[in-house]
């Protein structure tokens, strides 16, 4: 085993070419996240690029890896033993030429399936820049790329700093049945693939931290013949089954939509029994459905807040369009969100069904109504449903701070304790009816005296 610390690499970019299909972009995979990232960056929204510094693996906990080509990546990840951190150098690193470990298909496995588990992982590009770390598959619709992370029997896992795409099914995907659970994803960039994008399956995956990351699709998700039913456009930007205290946060989620214009899957789909979920401080743009959760019924999701969340739809999109924020959830809160339908939905907020109890909708600020459904009779106060573009930095952006304009969102109500920080995470103030509605406060002026403040004895001020 490699225990040195990492020193510096050669750029790699071109050691592995990049393969051209019909379900792949023939422009290069760095450039297309670049073109994905700047079409939808908000001028001022807290943006996955404003992730703190993730402090280096400590090589007196870890034994480090070093590797540089995709072949010692997947080596590496099949070998992966407790207590080790794996360097990525810059490049791009092509899965579908590698010889595979399991013999099977190209996939980065973190514990083995059925093995014993392990604990204690990092994977993480070397420079704290995913755009300096482009690992991808095959493409959307080639299965000898199922999967770009698949997540086994391992625990305390970080994935952070490193990029994703082209892959048949998930980008990440988190088996609980296995036993994964207690996973980190931290500023990477997962897109294009197949079905969900980042997919957690069965009870037991539990305990996700998803933050300051940018998932999302270049043009849309594609008709995939494992779909369902069969060649759909199946997807969601993250989907979660049976999993438990899931946090996602500060990230942007953008174009998850199909490219047929059929009806894409929630941008956030938390469901078949998930539980207390924290949504927050996310910006999702230019999708078919925002924030869900469950689908089906109260069984579907129990608990959960949703607050402090940007989401905001085209007007002109040709794709269909649902609702930003939905739930089924009992004792589910959603607070305090800014969510824009361009009037393409008439809800920006939907309860359903009689069994979601106790549920709070409080301090969103929308362009559309909130809709209770089937028997649905959530707590509904303190919300603004008639907001306009002209209150809000720069709507087509998806920067929707607001302006001064927003009179009838600013000063409106006290602070909630269950959101009383804003999209800005900065604490908005307890004095009573000081608090704005939606996601973020409204920024101060800046002056910081008031007018005759530099009057009388200056003699003993500082020059």
């Amino acid at each position: 085993m490699n225990s040195r610390r990492p020193t510096a690499k050669p750029v790699l970019a071109s050691k592995l070419p990049v393969k051209e299909s019909p379900v792949r972009s023939t422009a290069s995979l760095p450039s297309l996240l670049a073109t994905l990232l700047l079409a939808v960056q908000p001028s001022e929204a807290r943006r996955p690029a404003a992730a703190p510094d993730l402090p280096f693996p400590d090589p007196g906990i870890y034994t480090i890896i070093e590797v540089d080509s995709a072949q010692e990546l997947a080596d590496a990840c099949w070998n992966l033993d407790s207590d080790q951190a794996i360097l990525i150098a810059p490049g791009s690193y092509d899965l579908s030429g590698v010889s595979f470990p399991n013999g099977v298909d190209g996939r980065l496995t973190v514990g083995r399936f059925g093995a014993p588990s392990i604990s204690n992982i990092q994977i993480r590009g070397a420079t704290g820049d995913p755009t300096d770390v482009i690992i991808e598959g095959a493409g959307m619709l080639d299965p000898i790329v199922p999967f770009g992370f698949q997540i086994f029997t391992a625990t305390d896992v970080t994935l952070a700093h490193l990029s994703i795409s082209e892959v048949y099914y998930h980008a990440v995907a988190i088996q609980g049945d296995q036993g994964a659970r207690d996973v980190r994803l931290y500023d990477i960039h997962a897109y294009d693939a197949g079905q969900q994008i980042i997919k957690g399956s069965t009870e037991g995956a539990d305990s996700v931290l998803i933050e300051y990351s940018t998932i999302g699709f270049t043009a849309g998700a594609i008709v995939h013949p494992e779909g369902s039913p069969p060649n759909s456009c199946y997807t969601n930007g993250i989907d979660a089954t049976g999993g438990s205290d899931w946090i996602i946060r500060d990230n942007l989620i953008t174009g998850i939509k199909c490219q047929n214009g059929d009806l894409a899957g929630p941008a956030i789909l938390m469901w078949q029994g998930s539980a207390n979920t924290l949504i927050e401080r996310n910006t999702i743009l230019d999708s078919s459905r925002g924030i869900s959760l469950g689908l089906v019924g109260p069984a579907d999701h129990s608990g959960g807040i949703v607050r402090n969340n940007f989401i905001r739809w085209s007007p002109g999109a040709a794709y269909q369009i649902d609702v930003p924020i939905y739930t089924v959830s009992p004792g589910s809160q959603v607070l305090h969100n800014t969510a824009l339908t361009g009037g393409r939905y008439p809800n920006g907020v939907e309860v359903r069904f009689a069994g979601a109890t106790d549920v709070l909708v409080a301090g969103n600020l929308l362009d559309a109504a909130i809709r209770p459904r089937d028997g649905a009779n959530p707590t509904v106060i303190d919300n603004e449903t008639g907001a306009q573009t002209s209150w809000f930095v720069d709507e087509p952006a998806g920067d929707l701070h607001l302006t001064p304009a927003a009179v009838p969102a600013i000063d409106q109500v006290d602070r909630h304790p269950d959101a009383i920080d804003d999209f800005e995470a900065r604490l908005r103030s307890p004095a009573a009816g000081e608090a704005d509605l939606g996601a973020a406060e409204l920024e101060s002026s800046g002056f910081l005296f008031e007018d005759g403040f530099e009057a009388g004895n200056t003699s003993a001020w500082s020059s």
